[in-house]
């Protein structure tokens, strides 16, 4: 029989009926219905047990898309590394573009408030966005040096950031169109990322001409 929780396992278990909470809400209606007390009365716990856990309602949402974030993460992270093992494979290729948009189509409301978010200077929760869009371009950038991508110096470096920035671009138009029922198909939107990737493949041949001419 297994014995009691401890504190520390009972009040992460708490924090994650308060984000499970706040999930449920935003799908159910959105991120304007998100406040410390509806959090808590949809959790099942007392109002105060939420300042215990979270400082405010921007310190909640911050949680909440980080969660999500490094569950895409692992996702991603577990199939880069099929895609590095099979380079030549597209069908891997193409699921690996279509996590994201099934997790985003999952998500519809947070997505809408990170992209909201991400230019508003000074505040937790555009700060946080950033900081996912930051580490979503680390993370392809580093996958690109792993295919071959020339990346010895500045010049090189800062072509695949761009290269991740067009992924990243691309990838939230389209997720964009399928939440708002313009794109219904993932696998078309799938297939179209993998079109965009064709011509950033091209950058492979690539090389600094600094350094080429010096």
């Amino acid at each position: 029989m297994k014995g009691a929780l401890t504190r520390r396992e009972a009040k992460e278990r708490t924090r994650q009926r308060l984000l499970e909470a706040a999930r449920g809400i935003i799908l159910a209606g959105g991120e304007t219905r998100v406040s410390a007390s509806n959090v808590a009365k949809h959790a099942g716990v007392a109002g105060a047990t939420f300042y215990e856990h979270f400082a405010n309602r921007d310190d909640l949402m911050v949680a909440l898309s980080e969660q999500l974030f490094d569950e895409l993460r692992g996702q991603l992270a577990r199939q880069r590394r099929e895609a590095l093992e099979a380079p030549n494979d597209e069908e891997i290729l193409r699921q690996e573009f279509r996590t994201p948009l099934e997790l985003i189509a999952a998500n519809p409301d947070l997505f809408r408030l990170a992209l909201r978010v991400r230019h508003h200077p000074g505040t937790p929760l555009g700060e946080s966005s950033r900081r996912l869009t930051g580490n979503t371009r680390n993370d392809i950038v580093a996958e690109l040096v792993a295919r071959g991508y020339p990346a010895a110096t500045s010049a090189e470096r800062r072509r695949l950031e761009m290269i991740a920035d067009i992924h990243i671009a691309a990838t939230e138009v389209l997720a964009l169109g399928h939440v708002s029922g313009r794109y219904p198909d993932l696998d078309e939107l799938a297939d179209m990322l993998v079109l965009v990737t064709r011509g950033t493949r091209l950058a492979r041949s690539w090389t600094d001409r600094t350094a080429a001419t010096g």
